[in-house]
């Protein structure tokens, strides 16, 4: 609606917005109060991402670093540690997709905003680049996210 309509500044369109907007926080809310770690970051890189569309960059840093904390307190990783990886479940792609996007985000507004130098996705980065074994459509070996 927001930028598709020209009328965006009418009642009608700012009280539409402004209901959207307060659900969105009472979720946000909802999300940070339970236990799946790979949801906050995905609600902080939704944040994130609206942040920078809207070219909020100071609120879109602030959000990737909760992303990123959230990732590295929860020490989430795609690959597990020990035992056998998951199977390549619609579960396991939403959540490399996740640790994906915290990687993308932070170097993104490195390079195009001038930010911090990256270094909150250091281990992950280090996983997705070292450790994943993708090879050619032949013996490909696909990316786990696992807790």
């Amino acid at each position: 609606m927001y930028f598709a309509q020209d009328s965006v500044h009418t009642p009608a369109a700012i009280r539409f917005q402004a209901r959207y907007s307060q659900l969105a926080w009472e979720e946000l809310a909802k999300i940070q109060k339970g236990d799946d770690d790979y949801l906050k970051a995905q609600a902080m890189l939704s944040i994130s991402s609206c942040c920078i569309v809207f070219r909020w960059i100071d609120f879109a840093r602030q959000y990737i670093q909760k992303a990123c904390h959230a990732v590295n307190a929860a020490s989430l990783q795609f690959i597990p540690k020990y035992g056998q990886s998951p199977e390549y479940s619609e579960q396991v792609r939403e959540r490399s997709a996740v640790l994906s996007q915290v990687i993308y985000f932070e170097n993104y507004l490195f390079l195009t905003y001038g930010g911090p130098e990256p270094s909150l996705t250091a281990r992950i980065e280090k996983e997705f680049r070292h450790e994943l074994q993708v090879g050619d459509l032949g013996t490909r070996r696909f990316m786990y996210a696992a807790h």
